[in-house]
């Protein structure tokens, strides 16, 4: 539990991964990376009680839609700026995709193939999926790209659902500034001592320049078993462009037989294709979109999942220093401390529902592949204010149902409560209205107005607030949805009571329109003229 002296307390939650993908092999619209957010396969580890967070206070917006439904987002999100100033979007499922930005990514349209599949045998014969950021000198840009090959024994077929594709890392290059790209070849894979079916498992990641190198930070499996994942990096100087054979990855060894074991880029054996590598401790592996963050001058990363919520990494060291753990290995030096809970979980970690590529008319909402963009579009530094991007089905939406969203995000000096936007939707059509911290699926809902905040963090004292639904009409109820209503999500926490200390002094009112049979909430007591009051919920929190 962290105490920011202001009876906040937090709760850390193991985390749990998404439920394994289903995908139609070859299709474009259905198949997922193999090495998306999976169970059993993102070690939890515990996460230190104290973080460079714990003296401020972060605050969550609304919801914003910016592509979809469509098949074609299904990886972490990133935009670039070309020199004369232009900002394109990249987005991939098994090909990759360049996107026209609208208004600062405020809406994503005109995708075209930049990047494709690679043909059969080949190490990208089942995907090419372009990772962010792009290293860039002048027109000529370098990144790396998530490949998948057909699994031993599957003769040369992409089969997803069974996790038995095998993934590594690709490179490509573009002299246009993005325009068009041409591959180079595979610059990293797993251990090679590795004896299991995915030898090569190598999966997804983030590319970030420190000083004179480049750092690839990415997800492997730390055995033969398979089973567990952890959160490794390997590294490239700069001018060599990521080319193959310059990359090394952090491992730990022992410099002569009678020295200590240290961990770090040097010794032998760690050669990008197939040599040794160790992952980082205290770092979930699916929060692999680290960033320099200026306004706290340290490195942040997201991982956001609908059975664990969303929490904000934060890592030790300065924003212009790698995160990397300590060279001694059995000291206590990590390179992160905290992972901060800035949006509440859809239910329960156990809840099968929620996070499952399976879907079903009964599925409940799925979040994957989150990434952080500056507000200016750039991928390679944020600020005190940023965007946090994450793909999402909603509840008994199909795989191919699948939605880019975006939340702005501001991180302000000040122990306070990580709270999240309380938004009122209106549809104009039947004139309903609906409220909650996640917008609906429909389109044709727009945002009429903020309602204050709830808390995005469990805080001692507070009750839970779910939206529940009943037929057509969708409502907000404390501690827990009635007898006959099916809960849709929790969307926060709220305080029975006034609590100056915690600043919840914002009353909060469920309200109903008798003639629409419709619920939703204010923060009037009139409820803006637009129903009858019918209970006040709690108290919620102003802007931070």
């Amino acid at each position: 539990m962290l105490d920011r002296g202001r009876n906040v307390s937090r709760r850390w939650t193991a985390l749990v991964a998404m439920l394994a993908c289903t995908a139609t092999a070859g299709a474009v619209i259905g198949a997922t990376p193999s090495d998306a957010d999976t169970a059993g396969r993102a070690a939890a580890t515990a996460v230190p009680t104290a973080g460079p967070l714990d003296n401020h206070t972060v605050e969550v917006g609304p919801e914003e839609r910016i592509f979809g439904p469509s098949g074609l987002t299904d990886f972490p999100f990133f935009s670039e700026r070309t020199a004369s100033g232009k900002l394109l979007g990249f987005i991939s499922n098994n090909d990759s995709y360049s996107v026209t930005s609208k208004r600062n990514n405020a809406k994503l349209v005109r995708p075209r193939v930049i990047l494709r599949r690679g043909r059969a045998g080949s190490f990208d014969k089942c995907g090419a999926w372009l990772i962010g950021s792009i290293h860039k000198r002048g027109s000529r840009w370098m990144a790396l790209y998530h490949a998948e090959a057909a699994g031993r024994g599957d003769n040369n077929r992409c089969i997803y659902r069974d996790q038995s594709t095998v993934s590594s890392v690709g490179r490509a290059v573009s002299h246009d500034s993005g325009r068009t790209w041409q591959k180079t070849g595979q610059v990293l894979t797993q251990d090679s001592d590795m004896t299991g079916p995915k030898s090569e498992d190598l999966a997804m990641g983030r590319l970030v320049q420190y000083g004179e190198f480049l750092y690839f930070f990415y997800a492997a499996s730390d055995s033969n078993t398979n089973t567990t994942r952890g959160l490794h990096v390997a590294r490239s100087h700069v001018d060599d462009l990521g080319a193959r054979g310059t990359w090394r990855k952090w491992h730990c060894y022992k410099p002569s037989v009678l020295a200590d074991t240290q961990c770090d880029f040097g010794g032998t054996g760690n050669e990008g294709l197939g040599g040794n590598s160790n992952p980082m401790r205290n770092i979930n592996p699916m929060a692999r979109g680290i960033i320099p963050n200026s306004y706290l001058n340290r490195n942040v990363a997201l991982h956001a999942s609908g059975s664990s919520g969303h929490r904000l990494y934060v890592s030790n060291g300065i924003a212009s220093n790698p995160p990397l753990d300590g060279s001694d290995p059995t000291s206590g030096t990590t390179a992160w401390t905290s992972a901060e809970p800035i949006y509440p979980p859809v239910s329960n970690s156990s809840d099968r529902l929620v996070d499952n590529w399976d879907r079903t008319t009964r599925t409940k909402q799925l979040y994957a592949y989150p990434s952080i963009v500056s507000v200016t579009g750039n991928s390679s530094t944020s600020g005190q204010v940023f965007y946090i991007y994450y793909v999402k089905l909603f509840p008994g939406g199909d795989f191919t149902d699948r939605y880019l969203m975006r939340r702005k995000v501001t991180i302000t000096s000040g122990a306070g409560v990580n709270r999240v936007a309380l938004t009122t939707y209106f549809r104009r059509s039947d004139g309903r209205r609906r409220t909650s911290t996640e917008r609906p699926m429909e389109s044709a809902f727009k945002a009429a107005g903020g309602e204050g905040f709830l808390a995005g963090e469990s805080v001692s004292g507070y009750s839970q607030v779910f939206e529940c639904k009943k037929r057509k009409d969708y409502l907000l109820r404390a501690v827990a949805c009635g007898g006959r209503e099916r809960p849709v999500r929790r969307v926060g926490w709220i305080s029975p009571d006034p609590d100056p200390a915690t600043e919840a002094t914002v009353p909060i009112y469920r309200c109903f329109n008798r003639a629409k049979r419709n619920h939703f909430a204010s923060d009037s007591r009139s409820c803006d003229g637009k129903g009858r009051r019918e209970v006040r919920l709690g108290y919620g929190l102003p802007p931070a």
